[in-house]
């Protein structure tokens, strides 16, 4: 809160409604905003677990809006309009001197409109120009989602926009939970997170199994093994050493700042570990690592070009996911191996990572 005697800071409205990983590259902006702005996060409630140890100024709105459904979204006569017209009521009374949005959707930008924003920042599409009277215009046609929060930071002359990089202060997540979880583990941590909220975004588990058999026979680790909370994975825990229990956000972000390797689908998991400044190979199928990517040098992407439809964006037309049911062990290890051995040489990970050969 500013002090009596200062002028009170500009109110900003950041509207990020989907999953964690969106929230994760939100940081890039979040950064830079909250130098100069008193920022009000609009998102799903899982929103203030993550962000709020990193970003504690920050004040959060809570709102599971329906268009973020994966199915059904458009069930007009289920939304719940009461709630939706108390929210919009919540947000008018704040008086926001702007607000902002990184997905090119006219949804997000009516809200911002009948929130009474005045000025609204976003990237247009199929008219919602005239919704926002601060239109931005993409450095490039195709990006990332960090380089579309830059190009926002850009907008609102934020200082540092150019290079700036999501970020997750991890060691305040620090739980005496987790410290009991990890209590004397020697050697370097490889954590593996085999599930995804989309179930097309999951490489089959017997894969998983087949590319840890060949890590065992290469490298010396401690394998933590972190389950889906609907249980995929749990399969897997004969060939982990540790099996983690559900976690709460928050430690989930205190395991992921501490271990060495993630191993993982493309799922919210590796761009909180990214966030974190850890190493991830994720494993992609329906979705394009062009726009989702975990951001950062050390993260590698595997993925094939084996659908003629990808990317899909998880709207699967066949009866499985073969961009993943067909990447099979034998094309992913050459590659994943590789960077891992890159990483060691780098200094990324522990020379002891790598088994001495006789």
């Amino acid at each position: 809160m500013p002090s009596p005697t200062s002028p009170a800071r500009p109110r900003l409205l950041v509207v990020e409604l989907w999953g964690l990983g969106d929230l994760a590259f939100s940081t890039t902006f979040l950064r830079l905003a909250e130098r100069e702005w008193d920022i009000t996060l609009l998102g799903k409630p899982h929103a203030a677990a993550l962000l709020a140890p990193t970003f504690p100024e920050i004040r959060h709105v809570a709102c599971d809006a329906p268009w973020t459904a994966f199915r059904g979204k458009y069930r007009l006569h289920r939304w719940p309009w009461r709630e939706l017209g108390g929210l919009l009521k919540t947000l008018r009374a704040a008086r926001f001197d702007a607000a902002v949005s990184v997905r090119p959707d006219p949804r997000d930008h009516l809200l911002m409109r009948l929130a009474g924003a005045r000025r609204r920042y976003g990237f247009p599409r199929r008219g919602s120009a005239a919704l926002l009277n601060r239109p931005v215009a993409r450095s490039r046609p195709k990006q990332h989602k960090v380089e579309d929060w830059r190009d926002l930071a850009a907008a609102l002359g934020l200082a540092g926009s150019a290079t700036s990089e999501p970020v997750l202060d991890h060691a305040r997540h620090r739980s005496p939970r987790v410290d009991a979880l990890l209590a004397g583990i020697t050697p370097p941590i490889l954590c593996f997170h085999p599930g995804a909220r989309i179930p097309v975004r999951r490489w089959p588990e017997a894969y998983f199994a087949e590319i840890v058999r060949r890590l065992r026979a290469q490298f010396d680790f401690h394998l933590l093994l972190v389950p889906d909370p609907d249980g995929y994975g749990a399969a897997l825990a004969p060939l982990a050493d540790s099996v983690l229990p559900p976690l709460t956000i928050g430690e989930l972000v205190d395991v992921l700042g501490r271990i060495d390797l993630l191993l993982c689908n493309d799922s919210g998991p590796a761009h909180l570990a990214a966030a974190c400044g850890r190493p991830t190979i994720p494993i992609f199928g329906p979705t394009d690592p062009d726009w989702f990517r975990p951001w950062g040098e050390r993260q590698k992407v595997i993925i094939r070009d084996i659908c003629p439809l990808r990317p899909c964006f998880d709207y699967c037309q066949f009866p499985e996911p073969y961009c993943l049911t067909k990447l099979s062990p034998d094309e992913v290890w050459p590659e994943l191996q590789a960077h891992v051995m890159e990483l060691v040489a780098r200094g990324v990970l522990p020379e002891r990572l790598v088994k001495l050969r006789a």
